[in-house]
């Protein structure tokens, strides 16, 4: 994967999330996708499975976020 790439996907997981836990999902994915390998030595096929797994968590995250404590829907801009 290019480094840009990369930072790009951290810039917008960062936005919902907060930087901390952007950090943590992005790492943890990519330990789940190749454990031990530089993000730049990761094959097409990698690239490919770590951002379906990174795009599934923002979204867990951003649903969740969306709903407040009673289940019920907030309104969103």
């Amino acid at each position: 994967m290019k480094v840009e790439k990369w930072v790009e996907v951290e810039e917008r997981m960062s936005n919902l999330m907060g930087w901390k836990k952007a950090l943590d999902e992005m790492v943890d994915a990519k330990r789940e996708v190749s454990p031990g390998t530089a993000i730049y030595d990761l094959t097409a096929r990698e690239d490919t499975v770590l951002l379906y797994k990174l795009r599934k968590r923002y979204e867990r995250f951003k649903e969740s976020r969306d709903t407040d404590l009673n289940g019920y829907e907030t309104i969103s801009s």
